[in-house]
């Protein structure tokens, strides 16, 4: 079968499944999904070797899957066999329906997002994954969801498809359609360079999860039941494929673009401090989730700086990174969706009914030792050649960035002991052993064993791997020997590497009281931010219920000092909109028809300007009507 008509059947497989859950409900649509993984998986092997084509008959749309895309892709299939199989035994809270609609439209868009070299469908597949996972995040019927689901729409519309939209609209503006025209009219671009890297930056940073637009993942962690969580994982992976597929294929190679990316994603890996902080295992891992992506992107900004061999050694360590830790993390959130099973939510203490002489406690253990970088596991093989390539530079900047990081990396190690010594000390409940479902012991163990094979023989990825590093153009080692042996900086890396977890052990046996008061400066410097960005948020909320909310609701003069909060909000109906309302936003649109003739507008940027307009609308009414 060709590689275009395998990705066609995917992307039916993935809409029937989302039928399907519509109308029958989830765990038949999940055959669908299960299903689709195999096409992709066999996408993923066709791109090897590279293909074209267009796809999608009735939206025709051109499709360039290199090997870059094919190992994005490869680890897209993994896990979307492996959330497909877990929930047909999982009792899913909220609606089925929407849930297994949502589930399939995600995958969907990720799919559709890593395969096309058209920007205007990239866009499109970057909005649709945003919406299906507000719906995800909404229908999952659990504490503070809601509020959830309006904070993440508004965060990826505002500073995701509003970027991401008004880049494309410029891309067009110089005649650039593709990846591959874009790069050849970067000469035609109406702004500087300089615009479209912060319009890119911008919109991947927040699909990624990556500070300063972090915020959401801890509450969306929260909020979605743990076998869906994966599904935002692969959302991060693909905001690090946009952002590695603009700067090494799309975009001139900048040190300075290299250096902020390098920085957010170290000061990224601050976010591990706030699990101290957490006695629910999934706020407590979501921040530790925050660092693992943070540390990616600093070796990819690390990459841009370095040259030579240097780079290729950081950005192989960055690609294992960015895979290591989608499936470590998966495996650690199928295992909490085991106690989520039997309606408790994951903390400290009932995740004693999995420590209950269960297998899956086992496949839990490797996966967060994995997470906190024990040799020879996964955080530890992929940070070694981040740490060789740049322990072999003389760059005092990327210096005190890798030994901030390896400071910080000491830290998961020491939250997993500290959940291991406050379940001693404070869970004293005895609670029984109950049988876990057997897709969901053998998804959680198909992970976590492949997460640690990987790691163990990361041969198994070997022609994947080399192929992005020689579609990339960097120099290839020959041997492993060569990326993780390339020169004596190796024993910069084994010392940092081989410490963190050590110290980490020490960490984690002091009380938390103690080891919050030696965080507290930290924990200062976040809660100023924290109150900083928050008076702006606040001010932005009370302009919003003086002049916007008595415009799009109907609101009694005497009651609006007593609506203090957007929640306040939805117990007023919405107001009637009447003819006479529109005739302002009618003459505005005739005013700026005749700018837009006199201007000689073409097409797409008056179809641009009209989507970036669609997009403000939705945050100022979608989202707060």
């Amino acid at each position: 079968m060709e590689p275009l008509t395998m990705l066609n059947l995917a992307l039916l497989l993935l809409f029937t499944g989302a039928l399907v859950a519509l109308f029958k409900g989830g765990r038949i649509a999940y055959l669908f999904t299960l299903s689709a993984s195999i096409p992709i998986f066999l996408v993923s092997i066709a791109g090897i070797d590279g293909f074209k084509g267009e796809i999608l008959p009735f939206l025709p749309t051109g499709v360039d899957v290199d090997p870059l895309s094919a190992l994005f892709l490869m680890v897209l299939a993994f896990l979307t066999f492996s959330i497909s199989l877990y929930l047909l035994d999982y009792r899913v809270r909220g609606d089925e329906r929407y849930l297994g609609l949502s589930v399939n439209m995600a995958l969907l868009s990720a799919l559709l997002f890593i395969t096309t070299d058209d920007l205007e469908r990239l866009t499109l597949a970057y909005e649709l994954f945003a919406v299906f996972t507000f719906v995800l995040i909404l229908t999952s019927e659990t504490k503070g969801s809601r509020k959830a689901a309006w904070r993440y729409i508004v965060l990826t519309q505002l500073f995701g498809i509003i970027p991401l939209l008004t880049a494309t609209s410029l891309a067009h503006a110089a005649g650039a359609l593709t990846f591959e025209e874009l790069r050849a009219n970067l000469a035609n671009l109406p702004v500087g360079l300089w615009v479209m890297y912060a319009l890119y930056l911008s919109a991947f940073l927040v699909r990624a999860g990556v500070f300063p637009f972090h915020t959401w993942v801890a509450r969306t962690y929260r909020s979605v039941p743990s076998p869906l969580i994966p599904v935002f994982i692969v959302g991060e992976g693909f905001g690090f494929y946009g952002i590695l597929r603009m700067t090494e294929f799309v975009l001139p190679t900048s040190k300075t673009v290299g250096y902020v990316i390098a920085s957010l994603g170290a000061v990224s890996a601050f976010a591990t401090l706030y699990s101290f902080r957490e006695i629910r295992l999934k706020r407590k891992f979501a921040h530790h989730s925050i660092m693992d992506v943070g540390i990616a992107f600093f070796a990819l900004g690390a990459s841009m700086v370095l040259g030579g061999t240097a780079e290729t050694i950081v950005l192989i360590g960055a690609l294992l990174h960015i895979l290591y830790q989608a499936l470590y993390k998966s495996a650690v959130f199928f295992g909490l969706g085991a106690i989520e099973h039997y309606g408790e939510e994951p903390n400290i203490c009932s995740i004693r009914k999995l420590l209950k002489g269960h297998v899956i406690s086992l496949l839990i253990s490797l996966s967060v030792f994995s997470m906190a970088g024990v040799p020879p596991l996964a955080a530890f093989v992929s940070k070694w050649p981040i740490f060789e390539g740049i322990a072999t530079s003389k760059d005092i900047l990327l210096w005190l960035m890798m030994l901030t990081v390896a400071f910080l990396s000491l830290f998961p190690m020491a939250s997993i002991l500290q959940i291991r010594r406050l379940n001693r000390e404070l869970c004293k409940r005895e609670v029984e052993r109950e049988e876990i479902p057997l897709m969901i012991r053998t998804v959680t163990g198909i992970v976590a064993i492949a997460g640690f094979t990987v790691a163990v023989f990361p041969l198994l990825i070997h022609p994947w791997l080399a192929s992005a590093i020689e579609e990339i153009g960097g120099p290839i080692p020959e041997t492993p020997t060569g990326v993780f042996f390339a020169s004596p900086s190796f024993l910069v890396a084994i010392t940092l590497l081989v410490a963190a977890p050590l110290a980490g052990w020490r960490v984690g046996r002091v009380p938390t009281d103690r080891v919050s008061e030696l965080l507290l400066i930290f924990y200062n410097m976040g809660d100023i931010l924290k109150e900083a960005f928050g008076f702006f948020l606040d001010e932005f909320r009370k302009a919003y219920i003086r002049y916007v909310l008595p415009i799009i609701k109907v609101v009694p003069r005497y009651e609006l000092p007593l609506v203090k909060d957007v929640d306040d909000a939805f117990d007023y109906p919405v107001r009637h909109l009447d003819e006479a309302m529109f005739m302002p936003l009618i003459r505005a649109v005739e005013r700026l028809a005749r700018w837009g003739k006199s201007r000689n507008l073409d097409m797409n940027a008056l179809i641009g300007g009209f989507a970036v307009a669609m997009a403000v609308l939705i945050v100022l009414l979608g989202v707060f009507a």
